[in-house]
């Protein structure tokens, strides 16, 4: 009777219902404090954050924090889009293991734009206040804080590395070795858009940290079996990995053909972006890192393993925005889920130059937030993959083209402590 009677009320009535209690643990949010006290975007321009912690680490409410100064001398200078700005490359590296288990080149353009996708008006809020980006609306701006010639400013910001953002936010398992965050950043004429006049374009970042909570679970016997398991087997956590290939537009009408060659046991998707190359490194008045441009793109499609993805050309025009526009959405989205959500691009900060344009393409069979390796697996297969590109009329000048490929990729604690990772 009492089952029948629960089963005919309200959750909020059914006070047999309760949740389990929380194994005995102690949690403290951890500082990790970079080598140097300060560095310059023209000569001590790497960044080193050894982490290690006796504990699991806790990415997912992780971030970085820094404080800016800019070195310019004439007028304000405005931070392009907000302080991930400063990340030209970010890497990652373990104590015992061979090579980098993670490299993100171009780090900057990516994480602004993945940003801007999945945005929207209450995002844009947090990023102001936390990042430096834009005044809060529903659409986003590039222009972030401004700051007068030795302004500075102290902000934060979460990074985007797959090794720090698996799928299920799963922590860093304990036990792991001291693993080294190490960023180079970026020229100051790419960082901040100057005003006229003004010269000196470089910038210092100092008291440089990272942060994270740190958990330590003090049931012993969960703690030996813990131990136990990592000592017998391997421990592998999976996230979204990011790679660039750089190409060149040049001012000809018709179709381009660019080389792709993207090899990956799962890879989910690609993001191709266009911007005026003499924009970039030039500083005065210009958005670099965020200035795209498909203004002159009639229509786009991408050639794997000779097989077209997607079956026809993605149109493009004036009218006819709506397939460039979703597949962006869908490249973008969180794994799991369908399309992105975003007010930050609209159709109007989408097309044109200087704004969100991009040629992507989804790759992924299905959308499961409790499956991996949905995308397509062009490893087994020697044949080349490229991007047609297809100009309406020829560019008014030379554009650089970044391509980034998103793809599945296993992170794995082997037993001895050694950190490699699959793709």
């Amino acid at each position: 009777m009492e089952n029948n009677l629960n089963m005919n009320l309200p959750l909020s009535m059914r006070y047999s219902l309760s949740g389990a209690d929380a194994i005995e643990s102690r949690t403290r949010l951890t500082r990790f404090d970079a080598t140097s006290s300060t560095y310059t975007s023209n000569s001590n321009n790497k960044i080193l954050i050894p982490v290690q912690a006796d504990g699991f680490i806790d990415t997912s409410k992780s971030y970085l924090f820094c404080k800016v100064k800019t070195l310019h001398l004439v007028g304000n200078s405005t931070l392009d889009g907000n302080v991930a700005s400063i990340i030209d490359k970010l890497e990652i590296s373990v104590s015992g293991s061979s090579g980098k288990v993670e490299t993100i080149d171009r780090y900057n353009m990516f994480h602004l734009y993945d940003q801007t996708w999945n945005s929207g008006v209450e995002d844009i809020t947090y990023q102001q206040a936390v990042n430096g980006g834009s005044a809060p609306n529903l659409t986003w701006s590039p222009d972030g804080v401004a700051l007068a010639p030795d302004g500075e400013i102290t902000l934060a910001v979460k990074l985007k590395a797959g090794f720090l953002t698996s799928y299920y936010d799963k922590a860093l398992p304990a036990g792991l070795p001291q693993f080294t965050i190490e960023i180079t950043l970026a020229s100051g004429a790419e960082v901040f858009k100057h005003g006229a006049g003004s010269s000196n374009y470089h910038y210092e970042v100092s008291n440089v940290r990272w942060y994270a909570p740190t958990y330590q679970i003090l049931n012993e016997q969960v703690m030996a079996d813990y131990n136990n398991q990592i000592r017998s087997m391997p421990t592998m956590w999976v996230s979204r990995g990011v790679a660039s290939i750089i190409n060149v537009v040049n001012t000809t009408a018709g179709k381009q053909t660019k080389q792709l060659n993207a090899s990956y046991r799962s890879l989910n998707g690609m993001v191709s972006l266009m911007r005026p190359s003499a924009d970039i490194g030039t500083g005065e008045g210009k958005n670099c890192l965020t200035d795209f441009n498909i203004t002159s793109l009639q229509g786009y499609l991408y050639r794997i393993h000779g097989s077209q993805y997607p079956s026809d050309t993605i149109d493009v025009s004036a009218t006819d925005l709506s397939r460039i526009y979703m597949e962006a959405s869908k490249t973008l989205a969180p794994h799991g889920v369908v399309h992105s959500k975003t007010t930050a691009v609209d159709k109007t900060r989408f097309t044109g130059a200087g704004g969100a344009g991009s040629a992507c393409i989804s790759l992924v069979r299905f959308n499961a937030e409790n499956l991996v390796n949905l995308g397509l697996d062009t490893s087994a297969s020697s044949a080349p993959s490229v991007l047609e590109l297809d100009f309406s009329i020829a560019p008014t000048e030379s554009m650089d083209l970044t391509t980034y490929c998103l793809y599945d990729t296993v992170f794995i604690m082997n037993t001895d402590g050694s950190v490699e990772r699959s793709f």
